[in-house]
């Protein structure tokens, strides 16, 4: 040996056997740990799904399809904020469908709940992708138009009114309702105020005769009107 020179290290192969055994084995000790892990994954994502799914389904009008009130309330708090931020007017109908009780009485339970479909898709129909058409009674709906002041209001819901006027239960009977309308310049205080005004106007329009529109600004200068 040289002096000063460092001893060469030594070098040790594992024969290729023996390294594939060791990893076959660790492959075998991890592959129960993966599966676990996508097991539980699935079975999360199942339950999310179900979960979302239910959630949406207690959101819908059973019998319509359509929002029921818990979803038109949260849905109107969405649009009460979003006005207020950037200060846009919106719309609220109301809809009593006239003397609905004697669809009901002359033509059978089956035949009202027919009619209430009906007119749930009647409304939707006539109404843009973004207005929430909801079903919050026996024989009421809600109408929430975003973004719409008084003038496009009184156009959408003439073909609200005239829509759902053609709608026949019986042969000679033809549907109406009567339409209370409010439309906000600026955002009310709550969902409550909103629905208890177009409520209102609702039973003005009925007194006034039926098959009629009452419709109000909230918010607006004098003189404006």
């Amino acid at each position: 040996m040289v002096s000063g020179a460092r001893p060469s290290p030594h070098v040790i192969f594992q024969p290729a056997s023996t390294v594939s055994e060791s990893a076959t084995r660790l492959v075998l000790y991890l592959l129960p740990l993966v599966l676990a892990l996508l097991l539980c994954a699935g079975l999360v994502a199942r339950l999310r799904a179900g979960f979302d799914r239910e959630r949406a389904l207690a959101r819908l009008d059973q019998l319509t399809g359509v929002p029921n009130v818990r979803a038109f309330y949260e849905l109107a708090t969405v649009e009460i904020e979003r006005a207020r931020r950037y200060q846009h007017p919106f719309t609220v109908a109301f809809i009593d469908l006239d003397e609905f009780k004697l669809v009901n009485g002359h033509l059978g339970r089956t035949a009202g709940d027919a009619v209430l479909r009906t007119v749930a898709r009647t409304i939707s129909a006539v109404t843009r992708a973004s207005d929430v058409v909801a079903r919050v009674g026996g024989d009421e709906f809600v109408v929430l138009f975003p973004e719409t002041g008084t003038a496009p209001a009184r156009l959408a819901i003439e073909k609200v009114r005239q829509a759902v006027s053609g709608i026949v239960p019986a042969h000679g009977w033809r549907l109406s309702a009567s339409i209370g309308v409010a439309t906000y310049l600026v955002a009310p205080e709550s969902v409550d105020v909103l629905v208890g005004t177009a409520d209102q106007l609702m039973s003005a329009a009925k007194r006034s005769g039926k098959n009629a529109v009452s419709h109000e600004t909230q918010n607006e200068a004098v003189g404006v009107r």
